[in-house]
């Protein structure tokens, strides 16, 4: 075991602690060693607030790359602390992120571009590279709730219009929970498959005002259907979103890549934990990730919990129900 080491963090010292301390607790937890024996430390490093320093102590396991790392998750909060004066959880936890392996981009990257979007974590930034990339035509974005999924896509698909790189957006998605009543369901097209959109109208309204949105819905500028309404469509010059795409099935998948037309693009999002198909039926998300995976101008982006920007506990629920679907699929 090393000698402990001390940060001095001056008058910046409350803002990284946190209240009680809350953020060097987050902090100590990316040094959890999950594989510690009972009775034995659970951390490989230590964090303990005293006045202004903050003292770093060794644990079982701990090398000198995880001391560089604390650095590193240090000193992005120290220069936050010193532009902003104060620091969010949500903050503590993009440090932590970008602390991991030896990323491009060195922290949380703001985007005022995207509505001020701040992207929190390296899988973000590389979606979010993908979206914007000419070269590549269909992007899959899977992974849980919480991860920016289809928030980014339709930041980028917003993006894309307002730069005229596109003439319209469409946006799609299965209607498995309205099934067969989705024909009795009240009001025309779009406010039959409203109840299911709402995410997706809370992302367009982060980018623009409603009056806008409002008069491009109505020139169908911005334009929404169901996924069986795809059927027969060439969508051409357009930024097409599917949502929910863990609930496809294969054959609907099929129809939906093949819309495809010139001078469009396509963002698939979905998280295949979360299928909803009835009797089992094996969801055309995975079948295509499975198939087209390694083709040229595809690219797929896999969040994990860690990407999860909600509340901190969201992330630790995620990895709960993982770990017992993991547990449920090796039993005999």
């Amino acid at each position: 075991m090393s000698e402990p080491r001390t940060i001095a963090l001056g008058e910046n010292a409350q803002a990284i602690f946190g209240p009680l301390h809350r953020h060097v607790a987050q902090i100590q937890e990316a040094f959890r060693d999950p594989n510690a024996p009972r009775g034995t430390p659970a951390y490989r490093l230590t964090f303990d607030a005293q006045g202004d320093k903050l003292i770093i102590t060794s644990g079982p396991g701990a090398s000198a790359a995880d001391f560089e790392r604390a650095k590193r998750i240090i000193d992005s909060l120290l220069e936050l602390a010193n532009r902003k004066g104060r620091i969010r959880e949500g903050e503590v936890l993009a440090a932590v992120a970008f602390s991991e392996g030896q990323s491009d981009t060195p922290g949380p990257m703001h985007l005022p571009q995207l509505g001020g979007l701040t992207l929190r974590t390296p899988r973000q930034v590389h979606y979010v590279g993908a979206l914007r990339d000419e070269n590549i035509d269909l992007i899959f974005s899977v992974g849980p709730a919480g991860t920016g999924k289809t928030f980014l896509a339709v930041a980028a698909a917003v993006e894309a219009l307002k730069q005229e790189r596109v003439d319209k957006i469409i946006v799609t998605r299965p209607a498995v929970e309205a099934g067969e009543k989705l024909g009795y369901l009240p009001g025309d097209l779009a406010e039959k498959v409203d109840p299911y959109l709402m995410p997706i109208w809370d992302a367009f309204r982060s980018q623009m005002s409603e009056n806008d949105l409002k008069a491009r819905r109505e020139r169908r500028v911005i334009e929404v259907a169901p996924l069986a309404f795809m059927r027969g469509r060439t969508l051409s010059n357009a930024f097409v979103i599917v949502d929910e795409a863990q609930n496809a099935t294969i054959q609907q998948m099929k129809m939906v890549l093949t819309r495809l037309g010139q001078g469009s693009r396509m963002v698939v999002t979905g998280d295949p934990t979360q299928i909803d198909l009835p009797n089992e039926r094996m969801s055309g998300l995975d079948h295509a990730l499975a198939i087209l995976g390694k083709m040229r101008r595809i690219e797929v982006v896999r969040f994990t919990a860690q990407d999860v920007m909600r509340h901190d506990l969201v992330a630790e629920i995620v990895e709960a129900y993982d770990d017992d679907e993991r547990r449920r699929r090796q039993a005999p």
